[in-house]
């Protein structure tokens, strides 16, 4: 994320100081067979059983990855056992954690894609990441009249050939981002909100049938890597981010 902490390593404990959002990459396709087998055994029953309905393999092992990356990255920050959280959702679908009782708040944010998952974890409950890869099959210029506000369509209707698929999805991560912060999913219309790009940092405004107060929110977005786009949202008085990076059997690796 432009204006945050640069790709570090983390340390084998992790404390979360205040205003930040930590932000933890890993790259599914990195798993080995006998690494999942460890994977696996931190989920619970039912994350295993989901797991299982995944028909394509790739799907099944971002599954993984990411549920096991949340496991024993929250272990990081309480020294709880990886095996032993217990999570929930709200009447929108978003997780939560359930149990066990933390001392300090902990809250969480999830994304998968192609090639990367993404969690951001932070002391508010208001935060929210997307990952996209960008060289995805998606037919962007009949995608965006559907999920743009007025002005990000004109935005993307200026933007020259080689740099709409970008554009399409620096908004796309950070509406997404938006949505997920706000724990309320696609219930919020995505044309209702908009994004302004042309600042040091993403702006918000909102529309009719999406009130907020866009001084709540900061938003980041960045590629993470050559083909992976991330869009984070956070409150307002969020001072930094930090990115690490991990191999997705807990292991460290480079940036």
């Amino acid at each position: 994320m432009p204006r945050s902490a640069p790709v570090s390593l983390p340390p084998p404990a992790t404390t979360l100081p205040p205003g930040v959002v930590d932000v933890w990459l890993t790259d599914p396709d990195r798993v080995t067979a006998d690494a999942a087998l460890d994977l696996l055994a931190v989920l619970d029953p039912e994350e295993r059983a989901r797991n299982d309905r995944f028909r394509v393999e790739p799907a099944r092992r971002q599954h993984l990855v990411a549920h096991a990356l949340l496991r024993r990255t929250l272990t990081r920050y309480t020294g709880v056992d990886p095996a032993e959280w217990r999570f929930g959702a709200n009447s929108y679908g978003r997780p939560h954690i359930e149990g066990p009782a933390l001392e300090a708040p902990l809250h969480f944010n999830l994304s998968h894609t192609d090639g990367l998952v993404a969690l951001a974890v932070a002391a508010s409950p208001d935060v929210g990441v997307d990952v996209e890869r960008e060289s995805r099959q998606t037919d962007i210029d009949r995608l965006a009249p559907a999920v743009f506000s007025k002005t990000e369509r004109e935005a993307f209707g200026r933007c020259p050939g080689q740099d709409r698929r970008a554009l399409f999805f620096t908004f796309w991560t950070l509406k997404e981002a938006y949505i997920k912060a706000r724990g309320m999913g696609l219930s919020l219309p995505l044309a209702g909100f908009s994004f302004d790009l042309g600042g040091p940092e993403p702006r918000i405004a909102f529309h009719a049938g999406c009130p907020d107060d866009p001084g709540r929110w900061r938003f980041w977005s960045d590629r993470v890597t050559p083909d992976h786009r991330l869009g984070l949202a956070a409150p307002s008085g969020t001072l930094a981010t930090r990115r690490f990076r991990v191999d997705p059997d807990g292991g460290t690796t480079g940036a």
